[in-house]
């Protein structure tokens, strides 16, 4: 992550010293246990630890970059973004529920996209310190306290390939989809996850080669923006691939900030184009009878 010829290297430092600067204060939330929780309005949870999150990033990007676009979770969306060709995408705290059971595994997430795909990105987890930072053709990055940081580039999968899914991307329901793709590839399917699409996922040591987010039916809805953002960049630049199940790259800074079409993301472009393979023959067959 050094050197001056990085690319989008000033938005970088940008986005670290957001999430950096939030997580300082979410962490003295998280070892007090002082953040009070409320109910927003589609029935999810929010702490003030959130709400100070979002406002600590707020004023960082915008001291940075204050003709920058911001489409935060946590924040009223200004529909003014769509006219802007950069807009910071943020999720003041990836895994609330996880704040909340003191679990520890949760994410401040920041990247800014650029005609809709993500240059520039960090994802920094409180509770340990961790800190998984990508640019747009200057690679992922690991950063751990004072360590150096140390570049990731993942591994190819090896057979069987170690599929994963989560609750927030159609498990359990889709259990039967999951073990039919398995079947196909010769795999196993592991336990559903219950935390998000965070970058650690697919660090060392690595649990999964590919996560599947996937839906009985049509509707194949996955995540907000901000749920995927970071990790995209960071999966890319690390070697690997993040697309909808058709195998098409997610667009971001939309007027419905959503991704649908459901997610296949895999650490290597193989096991992608197999796992999508994989997914189409299954739909193909008995996507309406799972």
């Amino acid at each position: 992550m050094n050197g001056d010829k990085m690319p989008h290297r000033e938005e970088l430092a940008a986005a670290v010293a957001a999430v950096r600067a939030a997580g300082a204060v979410v962490r003295d939330y998280y070892d007090g246990a002082t953040a009070a929780t409320y109910e927003k309005s589609d029935g999810s949870p929010v702490t003030d630890a959130d709400i100070a999150a979002d406002a600590i990033i707020r004023e960082v990007l915008t001291r940075h970059f204050p003709d920058d676009a911001i489409l935060s979770e946590e924040s009223r969306d200004d529909e003014l973004r769509l006219e802007e060709a950069r807009c910071w995408i943020v999720d003041p705290i990836d895994g609330t529920e996880q704040f909340i059971a003191r679990t520890g595994e949760f994410d401040i997430l920041v990247a800014l996209v650029e005609n809709g795909r993500p240059i520039a990105a960090a994802g920094f987890q409180p509770a340990t310190g961790v800190l998984v930072t990508a640019t747009d053709g200057g690679g992922a990055w690991l950063c751990i306290d004072a360590a150096p940081d140390r570049r990731i580039h993942f591994d190819p999968a090896a057979m069987p390939i170690r599929l994963g899914s989560s609750k927030w991307f159609g498990a359990p329901e889709n259990d039967a989809i999951m073990r039919a793709v398995a079947e196909r590839l010769g795999s196993g399917a592991a336990r559903p996850a219950t935390t998000g699409f965070s970058p650690r996922l697919f660090l060392a040591p690595r649990a999964l080669d590919c996560m599947i987010g996937v839906r009985p039916g049509n509707d194949q809805t996955m995540a907000a923006e901000w749920d995927f953002a970071v990790t995209d960049l960071v999966i890319h630049e690390a070697g690997g691939r993040v697309t909808d199940l058709a195998g098409d790259p997610f667009q971001y800074n939309k007027p419905a900030p959503r991704n649908r079409g459901g997610l296949v993301a895999a650490v290597d472009s193989p096991t992608h184009a197999w796992v999508v393979a994989a997914i189409e023959a299954e739909r193909g067959e008995s996507w309406q009878d799972v």
